[in-house]
């Protein structure tokens, strides 16, 4: 495989074009600092590629296996707080202030990658391929899997959302793999739809992992945080992270794969806590996978489910033996167990009658307290949750995320039922060279930001490429010709023609394309414009001598 004739963003081949005809990335797309740059050698047999991601900690690089000839992903130990990397460098240069951090960090970050590498079979989790240490730095190397994400997946989707039977398929054996992760003390602290990724196989992968300090507020860290997803203790409210906390983010995925929407965001809910399952939807999900997101999306977490093989329990229960801890009881260790009623004891000297009527009494008693129980759990508990409407009820808007619109077609977007009922859908039309005609060029919302229900989104769409007429220049002085190119919006390049002496110089001989041809604007022009006539004076050996010394000076 010819490495320059790959592709840095899909590591496809480029069979000779400036623009990969499969992800449409141009070849001379630059890397910025402190990236390293394209196709920087890595563990001498590795070939970096286009930055796919990056935070706090480091990136996410695509790369290739030049040994196994594959793509890989890589990922690179850059905490740019702490570092300092010349454009066009690999070596890194570590801030003095910052330098027993960085090497902390560097620790963490080898010994999160080593533990996961030593995994092996858990089929929702991406191998690790090979751990280079070079540049000061260090370098992780996993598989690629050719995959979208979550969020992606679900933002295709008719609908936008998952029935349970459906969602239950993809999710259980990423949790299966969480167990295993947290038994190992591994916590993941960033599990959002971008790090679930859903390869050609249908099965739902878990990525995106950083040390933990890159996704808490508090450490020497910029945090990366995921709105809706991450838990209030990450934020830096004084609780204690842990395995509860990736229990929050993974039921919050769930409750977007469910409801359609992205949950309200931790922070909002310990002020206003307005976080509902629809009615339209809670109709359709099992009570037991509600009462599961309940018990897991708690803000408190000493009074979330504190374990994920808990969450897998819930998920997996039968309507029978659901409890619900939603009224705010305190089970700090996740375990859900229905109390058991306490024995009613009666004295043995008690004649029978008293007997049978106290037992009758209590027996009555507690049929009444199940049943005003029962009816204040429905109304003060369940039926706010799941958002059954009242008169006096006030159900926040519904907040959806939106999905990437760009490079698809206009009209599909537009005519989709599910986009048109969660947007408000205007568009302006504009010429581009880039983008197929009738396909969305740019959006007014970026991809990805979560807005209210009817939110108007605005999106460029184009009118192909435009067209232009190559205006008659010929016989014209070259740079009257310019001019007229130039304002009819060619690119124009000049070449000097011979001049046989019968032409004066100056003057426009040849235009290509031709004149009156219609051609995209900004095609290049060439003019052929006549030089200089031969010179009809004998050149003594004086003049010849200075020409040959300074005319490539003088002109």
């Amino acid at each position: 495989m010819n490495i320059d004739n790959l592709c840095m963003s899909c590591m496809n081949e480029l069979y000779g074009e400036k623009q990969c005809p499969k992800c449409g990335y141009y070849i001379d797309s630059p890397q910025i600092s402190p990236y390293l740059p394209l196709r920087t050698p890595v563990g001498d047999k590795y070939i970096l590629g286009k930055v796919l991601s990056s935070n706090s900690e480091g990136a996410t690089y695509m790369a290739y296996d030049t040994s196994r000839n594959t793509p890989v992903c890589i990922r690179e130990f850059l905490p740019e707080k702490f570092i300092d990397r010349s454009f066009g460098t690999t070596e890194i240069k570590i801030k003095d202030q910052w330098r027993d951090y960085y090497y902390s960090y560097l620790k963490k970050f080898l010994d999160l990658w080593r533990q996961l590498a030593r995994v092996r079979g858990l089929s929702a989790l991406i191998p690790v391929v090979d751990i280079v240490e070079e540049n000061n730095t260090a370098y992780v190397v996993t598989e690629h899997i050719e995959s979208i994400s979550l969020r992606e997946f679900l933002l295709r989707s008719q609908t936008g959302y998952l029935n349970w039977e459906k969602a239950k398929v993809l999710f259980m054996p990423v949790l299966s793999t969480l167990s295993t992760l947290h038994k190992m003390g591994i916590t993941h602290n960033g599990i959002n739809p971008d790090n679930l990724l859903i390869g050609r196989d249908g099965k739902l992968r878990l990525s995106g992992f950083s040390i933990k300090e890159a996704r808490i507020e508090g450490s020497e860290l910029s945090p990366e945080l995921f709105e809706g997803y991450t838990p209030i203790e990450q934020y830096g409210y004084s609780y204690e992270n842990g395995c509860w906390s990736d229990v929050y983010a993974f039921c919050a995925v769930i409750y977007r794969a469910l409801v359609g929407s992205v949950p309200q965001d931790a922070v909002s809910r310990s002020i206003n806590d307005q976080l509902i399952i629809p009615a339209r939807y809670a109709e359709i999900i099992p009570v037991y996978v509600i009462n599961a997101l309940m018990n897991g999306l708690q803000i408190d977490p000493r009074d979330r489910t504190r374990d994920v093989e808990v969450l897998r329990e819930e998920l997996s229960a039968t309507p029978g033996n659901v409890v619900s801890s939603f009224s705010g009881v305190n089970v700090p260790t996740g375990e859900r167990k229905q109390k058991e009623p306490e024995a009613i004891v009666v004295d043995a000297d008690d004649n029978s009658t008293a007997k049978t009527i106290l037992i009758a009494f209590l027996v009555c008693l507690g049929v009444g307290l199940i049943a005003v129980g029962g009816w204040f759990l429905y109304d003060k508990v369940i039926k706010d949750y799941v958002g059954t409407p009242t008169e006096s009820t006030t159900v926040a808007p519904e907040m959806f995320e939106v999905p990437n619109f760009e490079n698809s077609s206009y009209d599909m977007v537009a005519q989709n039922p599910v986009q048109n009922d969660r947007f408000t859908i205007k568009s302006i039309m504009e010429y581009s060279t880039e983008v197929e005609k009738g396909y969305i060029i740019s959006q007014s919302i970026e991809a990805g930001k979560v807005v209210e229900e009817g939110t108007e989104i605005t999106f460029v769409v184009s009118k192909g490429p435009e067209y232009k007429i190559i205006p008659s220049v010929k016989n014209l002085y070259v740079d009257f010709a310019k001019e007229q190119l130039e304002e009819a919006g060619f690119v124009v390049n000049i070449i000097t023609k011979e001049n046989n002496g019968d032409y004066e110089e100056g003057i426009v001989a040849e235009v290509t394309p031709e004149e009156g041809a219609s051609r995209v604007k900004g095609t290049n022009v060439y003019i052929q414009v006549y030089g200089p006539p031969p010179s009809t004076e004998p050149q003594t050996e004086e003049s010849t001598t200075s020409s040959g010394l300074f005319g490539g000076l003088l002109g």
